[in-house]
Formats: structure tokens, sequence, C-alpha cells
């Protein structure tokens, strides 16, 4: 009888414990103010399924989304919303993971997705010292598959061994293809030169990999090293691998992968620091048709110029965005037919001093902006512009509907992280 005794108490003490802790989120959520997204030119239309997520207060304390309709509060201690937290900032993984839940379980980084109308794929690398210190050798390392067959629900999972795992202390799936009935994944990896003496730093040598996979016998059948980092130690110049080109969705189909190569110059100082300088920085997009690098059709004069820019790869083109106190031109560079196409399109609303994010969603690019009028008035909103035209399709910003007279002082304590399109 003590025993059923005692745990009813024990649920009173969790149903009041629990009432409590809704009750101060309900009131603490009362006095923060509520953003939303107001139209101030061009199509709505753009913005219907638009999510902001930020965070509000010291640091970001308090995560949030914003939409045309309002702002809603995560609670960042909160066990409930750690359960139902959402990974991906693409609606098509929302989905899947709605409903495709026992195959996403687990899974969280978008660039080692593949997805078609037909296959979800999934690659990652496992093994190292996780939360610790990788060592150099012995990680046993392996590449774990899982596809789904969207129409019929069949499931292929299984895992790989990767050849010469033990020379790497690091190895992470930077994209996942699937090119004609072979699946690509492409890695990045960290190797131990033995032979170098000087410093630490020095003694990582970088790689880009590319593993053809047979899904049907389930093993690699090519390994391709596509470029790795070098050292000059006369020089003291050596060849950074930077697979960072932004893309607007990394999991669709694509044959081409885009990474910048820049050329380092270590100089140490009489104090013994150490400055890095980048001499140059060129774009080399690897075919995984015809597994040969392609250089861009460019001129010299265009690849200097280049060379300042952001890039972003969306499908198959790549948008070299370049801006000044002026404003913003966007290049567009056709991977398919190798080369520029038309003339460079100005964008006057989006320059450098106001744009804290941005994206390219067909051909469209989207703008986060910051801007310090006159006033002293803070405004934080959206621009959208027309890549083809070089015209602004919308414009808005953000507003408190609860400010009471204080709205630049909560728009100073919101930090805008990123956006998606629903």
């Amino acid at each position: 009888m003590k025993r059923y005794r005692n745990l009813a108490v024990i649920a009173v003490v969790t149903m009041i414990s629990l009432g409590t802790f809704f009750t101060k989120v309900a009131m603490s959520e009362s006095k923060l103010p509520k953003f939303y997204l107001k139209s101030e030119n061009g199509d709505s239309k753009y913005v219907k399924n638009l999510i902001i997520t930020g965070g509000y207060g010291q640091e970001g304390g308090r995560s949030l989304s914003i939409t045309t309709d309002g702002s809603e509060y995560k609670d960042n201690n909160s066990i409930f919303s750690e359960l139902d937290r959402n990974y991906y900032d693409l609606k098509k993984l929302n989905e899947l993971k709605k409903n495709e839940r026992n195959f996403m379980r687990g899974k969280f980084s978008s660039s080692q997705f593949y997805i078609d109308k037909d296959y979800a794929w999934h690659a990652e690398v496992k093994g190292g010292k996780m939360g610790g210190t990788y060592e150099h050798q012995n990680n046993h390392f392996k590449m774990y598959i899982d596809g789904l067959d969207l129409q019929n629900k069949d499931r292929y999972k299984f895992k790989i061994d990767i050849p010469g795992e033990e020379n790497y202390s690091y190895i992470n799936v930077e994209d996942v293809q699937l090119v004609g009935k072979e699946l690509v994944v492409i890695t990045y990896q960290n190797k131990t030169i033995n032979n170098i003496t000087n410093s630490d730093a020095n003694n990582e040598q970088t790689e880009l990999v590319m593993y053809r996979i047979n899904v049907n016998q389930k093993k690699i059948v090519e390994r391709k090293v596509i470029n790795k980092s070098s050292n000059d130690q006369k020089t003291h110049t050596r060849i950074d691998i930077q697979n960072f080109i932004s893309e607007s969705d990394q999991t669709i189909p694509s044959k081409f992968n885009v990474y910048r190569k820049a050329k380092l110059k270590d100089t140490v100082q009489t104090n013994g620091e150490t400055i890095t300088e980048e001499i140059s920085n060129e774009i080399i997009v690897f075919n995984l048709e015809t597994d040969k690098e392609e250089t861009l059709n460019l001129s010299n004069e265009q690849k200097k110029e280049l060379e300042e820019s952001n890039i972003i790869l969306d499908k198959d083109k790549l948008y070299f965005i370049k801006s000044d106190d002026k404003d913003t031109s966007v290049l567009i560079y056709n991977l398919n037919n190798r080369k520029i196409e038309g003339e460079p399109v100005h964008l006057s609303k989006i320059n450098t001093n106001n744009v804290s994010n941005y994206k390219i969603i067909d051909e469209k690019l989207y703008a986060i902006t910051n801007n310090n009028e006159n006033s002293g008035k803070l405004n934080k909103g959206l621009i959208i512009a027309d890549l083809t035209s070089g015209q602004s399709v919308f414009e808005g910003q953000i507003e408190v509907k609860n400010s009471k007279g204080n709205a630049s002082k909560a728009l100073k304590k919101l930090q805008i992280y990123d956006f998606q399109v629903e």
C-alpha cells in the first residue's frame, strides 16, 4: 500500500511541477515583444511561406521564428522543445521527418542527404574519438549508407569499410549524389603527414575524396582524391581546400561538386606570432559524370575580379555576388554551358552595409537587411530581387506588435540567424 501511495505522491508532484513550468513559460512569453514581417512593397506571395529564425535577448538567449502572421518563441531549456526540435532548414527534410520517422531517426545534417522524386539517400561516416581528441590511427571509420524508395518504401541500409581509414584523423561527408545507378559520396578528410617536422597545423593534410558506390553490391567501386592541400616549407606557402560554396539546397540532384582552393602564405613575426595571408584563390568544378575537373571559362580579369565575391550554387548555376557601398552586382555562370549568362545584374537597394544574410531561391535573391536611418531608428527587413531583371519584387520590414514605444530597443535585441521558404 505504501508503494502505491508513494507513486501517487510522485504523480501529483509531477503534475504540479509541470503546471508551474507551463505557467512560468506563459507569463514570461507574455512580456516578450511580438515580431512580424510587414509587407511594404511588391508581391506578398513570395513571403507567404517564409520563416525567419533568430534569437532575442542577450546573446540570442530565446529562440524564435518570425512570419508575416507573427512570432513564436521556443523555450531553450524545455525538455519538450528538445524532443520536438526542428533540425532542418529545408521543408522537404522536415516533411520526410514527419512522414518517415524511422528512416530519419538519428540524421541531422542536410549535406548528407540526396533526394529526388523516387529516392532519399543518406550517407554518414562514424568513428573516431567523439567528444575528445582524434587519434591519428585506428579510428575505425566506417561509412553508413541508408536509402529509402519513396514509392514502395523499400529500405537499403548497409555499412562499408573505408580504404586506408587508419591514416585519417577526421572524415566528414560533404555531399551525396546519385549518378546513374551509383551513389557518389564526397568527403572532407584530414590525413597525418609524418615527414613534416614544423608546426602541428602543417602536419595535417586535407583531402577531398570521392567514393563511387555500387548500391546493389554494397561496395566501393572507385575511390578518388579530387584534390588535396600541399605545403611548401621553403616559402611557407600552403594550399588549403575549403569546401564552403554555399548551396540553396544541398539535397537536389547535381552532377557538379564545386569548392574553393586558396593559396595562403604564413609569415612568422619577430614576436613568434604567425600571420596568414591569402595570396589567391580559385573555384574548382569537378564533374561527377565525367570524373574530371573542369575550369571556369573566365578571362584572367574576370577571375581576379571574382576572387572577392561570395558564391552561391543553385542547381547548375553559380552566382558570384559582389558588393560595395553603392550596390550589389550578381554575375551568373552556367555550369552546363560553361559560360556567363548575360551581363552582371545590379541591385541598388542591396549593399555590403545593410545585408547580413542572403540566399538564392528560384533565380531570386533573398536578402536580410539591417539599416540605421539618420533618425537613429533601427530597421531589420527583407528584400527579394529578381535576378533576371534586377528589380525588387518584395520589400518588407520586421515590426514589433506590442512595443509600447520601445520598438527600436526590441529590434536591437533581435538577432536574425537564418530563413527558409516552406
